[in-house]
């Protein structure tokens, strides 16, 4: 055999093994049960799936409320992790009433309906386990845009803006008394977040505010019975707090993490974590994006090593690294060791329209509207329990946009790795990482219906979510077919998916042989 033929050999061996590999970690998501709901064709139907942990999952299936009827029916179905039905149960809605926000605690979930143009609210709560219902009506306030909905003990948190002004509601369930948080309507203040530490009955309401040029983040601890406790303030002479999320580890200590920006501006710079003793914050500590080992992964490696050769370069001269960043921040995910920031990295998708003439003279601008936004990609951090950053990683997102600002990137811990997932177009997307390494690279896989007889022939408003352990829930609508000939039946789909980790190492190991040498 000659030179050139021994080459091939080589290079069709290497290609051989490769594939072998691919193979075997492809096979790493696994579809292993689904469910199929029918889509009633005579009117419009809203699909909602709520993961309960390793007690299954509730499905919430709205009915057409344009319809003749008075009442709009809501049907509330719980599945155990197998998909088998447990119960279900329904509920009329007055369609005076819309609906505004959910809410899901540990033992019942809750819905919160408004009557428009008036203070008159309806909630709805939902016990999980055998699916009875109670509802309750109460009086808030008239035209407050709401931002967040949650329940402490037996009383609803409704939060949002009054008159361009930031406002905190307490409704009882119990005695139906309403009462507003004091120390919160204030111009030119926004709220951030409004956690509740059900072991203590403590609500922190967190906000930002501008003064004097300055932004201002607070946090107000109010009681379960909504007095005011303590305030405490984070200031800094050069960086601002966009965001927070509390971390107690007792009623006099936490720590806080979120990201900052330079100046009065939603656009990230990086990354903080401060320890709060006392209602005392210690100096935070910033983490700028290029301190992160992998957060620039998501860029062709050509740009890549551009950017990386311009951060260098600037912290040669003694120049900062300014960034401008816009990232929506994820709920903590909190292990025993470990405590891990997700954040996903997006664009406003904005178009441009038509020229604009008017008042009688011709003055042609290009004006633009917003249509959703573009991901780039997801950060994943990690803290130790002191608060220490520790290691950082990425998961690119190609062409992903969405109307609505929501979280598409799922984390779930699986064994001593992380599988990071997000949907696109009847398609799951994963890569696992173990803390600042990647074991295994993106890969796609489809959702299939259930028979081997029939086709995706369209799909739509796929989501997913994080169940128990290693398994997740995809759900969406499907048009199936058995061929692509004809229009098919429309289902809402729900998907038990599995991530198996038994051969990542062995995977590692196929993959190491199959380098060139």
């Amino acid at each position: 055999m000659n030179n050139r033929c021994l080459y091939y050999f080589r290079i069709f061996l290497i290609t051989l093994m490769s594939l072998t590999w691919a193979d075997d970690v492809s096979a790493q998501l696994q579809q292993s049960d689904r469910l199929e709901i029918p889509t009633t064709s005579s009117y419009s139907e809203q699909f909602e799936v709520f993961s309960l942990g390793e007690q299954g999952i509730l499905s919430v299936i709205r009915g057409d409320q344009y319809s003749n009827n008075r009442n709009e029916q809501w049907q509330f179905v719980k599945y155990d992790t197998t998909l088998n039905m447990v119960w279900r149960n329904g509920y009329k809605l007055d369609l005076r009433y819309i609906p505004v926000m959910a809410y899901k605690g540990e033992e019942s979930g809750y819905w919160l309906f408004a009557e428009p143009d008036t203070d008159r609210f309806l909630f709805l709560q939902l016990n999980f386990s055998d699916g009875s219902m109670d509802v309750f009506k109460g009086n808030l306030l008239s035209g407050v845009d709401v931002q967040q909905f949650k329940v402490i003990g037996s009383k609803a948190l409704v939060s949002g803006y009054y008159r361009s002004r930031p406002i905190v509601i307490v409704h009882s369930f119990f005695d139906h008394t309403t009462r507003v948080l004091p120390g919160l309507f204030e111009k030119n203040t926004e709220l951030n977040n409004v956690d509740i530490n059900e072991i203590d009955g403590y609500i922190n309401v967190i906000t930002y505010a501008y003064r004097k040029k300055n932004c201002v983040f607070e946090i107000k601890t109010y009681n379960y019975d909504g007095k005011l406790l303590k305030k405490t303030s984070l200031s800094d002479p050069r960086n601002s707090f966009i965001s927070g999320q509390i971390i107690p580890l007792n009623p006099d200590d936490s720590y806080l993490i979120g990201n900052y920006s330079v100046g009065c501006t939603q656009y990230s710079q990086g990354l903080y974590v401060t320890h709060i003793e006392h209602d005392e914050p210690r100096e935070p500590q910033f983490i700028e994006f290029s301190e992160l080992q992998n957060f620039f992964n998501y860029m062709k490696p050509k740009r890549r090593q551009r950017m990386l050769e311009r951060i260098g370069k600037r912290k040669s001269l003694g120049k900062e690294n300014r960034f401008r960043y816009r990232l929506l921040v994820h709920e903590l995910i909190q292990t025993e060791n470990e405590i891990v920031l997700v954040a996903e990295v997006y664009y406003p998708n904005q178009r441009s329209t038509s020229p604009i003439i008017s008042g009688g003279i011709s003055r042609p601008y290009i004006a633009r509207s917003l249509e959703g936004y573009r991901y780039t990609h997801a950060i994943v951090c990690g803290f130790d329990r002191s608060g220490k950053f520790i290691w950082d990683n990425c998961i690119t997102i190609k062409d992903l946009t969405s109307f609505d600002l929501q979280e598409m990137v799922q984390v779930t811990p699986v064994d001593d790795y992380f599988v990071l997932a997000y949907p696109q177009e009847g398609e799951i997307h994963t890569e696992v990482i173990s803390r600042d390494k990647v074991v295994v690279e993106t890969e796609k896989f489809k959702i299939n219906p259930k028979s081997e007889q029939e086709k995706v022939l369209n799909n739509e408003d796929g989501y997913l979510s994080p169940w128990y352990g290693q398994y997740f829930i995809a759900y969406g609508m499907q048009r199936l077919g058995t061929s692509f000939v004809g229009q098919g039946r429309e289902v809402f789909y729900i998907n038990k998916l599995t991530y198996k980790t038994d051969d990542i190492g062995k995977a590692d190991t196929s993959e190491e042989a199959s380098r060139p040498r």
